[in-house]
């Protein structure tokens, strides 16, 4: 079945944290989301604003918002990004940068394509992840990438000296924009895209191991992950699910070394 070539936009006119909660609680088939005119915008693709429906119906008896519907065709989406996509600066030594920006001062600088899969890098749980991978990653680690989507994780873990990096994605629609933007960071060699669900994923022997999903997801991972060796750094958490996430890793023997916050969300460093 073909994806209707336009997108539900679901807009809620609310603060900006409050909106990152509702759309961690709709699921997964939010693709993203962006503010512009105090209007928060979430895409879906085309032909799911019923079932999410239904869902908001039921969030907004525990958290009131108000909310409204429109359609974006999908051929202005660069144009909308373009628009609204800036620079974002860590610690001033990485910078994801738009695809149609020359370049950055900073020591390291990822240029993204926004494609069908978001990830522009702008959202507090890529932010998170980018910082603490900056004290994490070493010349020759290992990484795995788990729920790839743009790929700006795999790419930062390669500039900032992997020499391996296995990236894990299972919606289909991430791969040639994943692709486009690593031509667009000159890298050729060294990060291998996989078509595959990350609960499906049995290898881990990695040095560093990467999960910005959302909590369903990485509840289901960490009885995966208690096989791991390496340091896992898992994001998409509210920090609401902190204690339930440790409880659940103290059950599968990982422990929690670090807990870092942007907004209402958190990164946590496991061992």
């Amino acid at each position: 079945m073909l994806t209707p070539e336009y997108f539900d936009v679901l807009n809620i006119q609310d603060d900006n944290e409050k909106v990152d909660i509702i759309q961690s609680l709709i699921g997964n088939d939010c693709l993203g989301s962006y503010s512009q005119n105090g209007t928060n915008k979430l895409y879906f693709n085309g032909g799911l604003r019923d079932q999410v429906e239904m869902r908001l119906k039921a969030l907004n008896t525990k958290l009131p918002f108000n909310w409204e519907w429109e359609k974006q065709n999908k051929k202005d989406w660069h144009l909308m990004w373009q628009d609204n996509f800036h620079p974002v600066i860590i610690d001033e030594k990485l910078a994801v940068i738009p695809h149609w920006q020359a370049d950055s001062s900073e020591d390291i600088v990822i240029k993204i394509k926004p494609g069908m899969a978001f990830g522009t890098g702008h959202h507090e749980t890529t932010w998170l992840m980018l910082s603490q991978m900056m004290g994490q990653v070493k010349s020759e680690m290992s990484v795995l990438d788990l729920g790839t989507g743009s790929g700006i994780l795999s790419i930062a873990a390669k500039k900032m000296g992997a020499c391996k990096v296995d990236s894990v994605e299972n919606d289909p629609n991430s791969e040639p924009n994943f692709h486009e933007n690593l031509q667009l960071n000159k890298i050729t060699n060294g990060i291998q895209f996989h078509h595959e669900d990350v609960l499906s994923w049995n290898r881990l022997d990695y040095d560093l191991i990467l999960a910005n999903i959302n909590r369903n997801v990485i509840e289901g991972l960490i009885p995966i992950l208690q096989s791991s060796k390496g340091t896992i750094l898992l994001s998409g958490l509210l920090v609401s699910d902190y204690e339930a996430i440790e409880k659940l890793c103290q059950q599968y023997h990982l422990q929690v070394k670090e807990k870092i916050r942007k907004g209402e969300w958190i990164c946590l460093t496991i061992e």
